[in-house]
């Protein structure tokens, strides 16, 4: 029993780590609640306590207690996301010169920071991620909208920012090895106005680009 009560607190405690947010949002009982459930439904098949946790958006998502809060398991998503890209591996990223001498770069493929992190939710998750952690005495205004959200790591701090649909289905598309060029083209589908030039200044001078290789 002591042994058992030493592995429930422990998992428990990585669980509040990992998804603080989604602790603020449902409360200490519901919390505990659903981890003591989580943990014994989806027993950890891995000795690393950083892995703990991985799928516990979809444990929320199909928790039927949890489905007046429509929003929760993407606010999950969103926290897991930021565990991950901290503890991504690092890597030098690149300046914009490095496409200068390139005659036609539209047929490289650009390599990503191994931190960045798309998501994409039906809800404004990234609203309400900064709601609670500015401590509001008002009410967040959900407005239902879809919101695209990519993380990646800066420095020593998670950054996080919306993206339009273009930018969205760019990194998408990169992150599935495709051509800049193809890139582009599902770029474009996703947002007809969309600037590939101002895209990729903002990509590079982000620090986000680590490395150009040849399609």
């Amino acid at each position: 029993q002591i042994y058992r009560n030493i592995v429930h607190n422990n998992h428990a405690a990585a669980l509040r780590t990992a998804y603080p947010v989604v602790l603020k949002l449902v409360g200490e009982d519901f919390f505990e609640s659903s981890a003591t459930r989580y943990l014994r439904d989806f027993p950890t098949r891995s000795g690393n306590m950083q892995d703990y946790g991985f799928d516990f958006a979809d444990f929320l998502e199909h928790m039927p207690e949890a489905s007046g809060l429509a929003y929760l398991s993407d606010v999950a998503r969103l926290e897991w996301a930021r565990q991950e890209s901290y503890l991504a591996a690092d890597a030098e990223s690149i300046a914009i010169t490095a496409l200068a001498d390139v005659k036609a770069p539209e047929s490289l493929r650009l390599q990503l920071h191994p931190s960045v992190r798309l998501l994409t939710s039906a809800h404004p998750v990234l609203d309400i991620w900064r709601f609670c952690q500015e401590n509001s005495p008002g009410n967040l205004e959900l407005s239902g909208k879809e919101q695209l959200v990519l993380v990646w790591r800066d420095g020593f701090q998670i950054a996080m920012q919306k993206m339009d649909a273009g930018t969205h289905a760019l990194i998408a598309a990169m992150f599935l090895g495709t051509p800049l060029a193809g890139a582009h083209e599902d770029a474009l589908l996703a947002e007809k106005d969309f600037d590939l030039s101002a895209c990729l200044h903002w990509l590079f001078t982000s620090g986000l680009v680590t490395g150009v290789t040849a399609a």
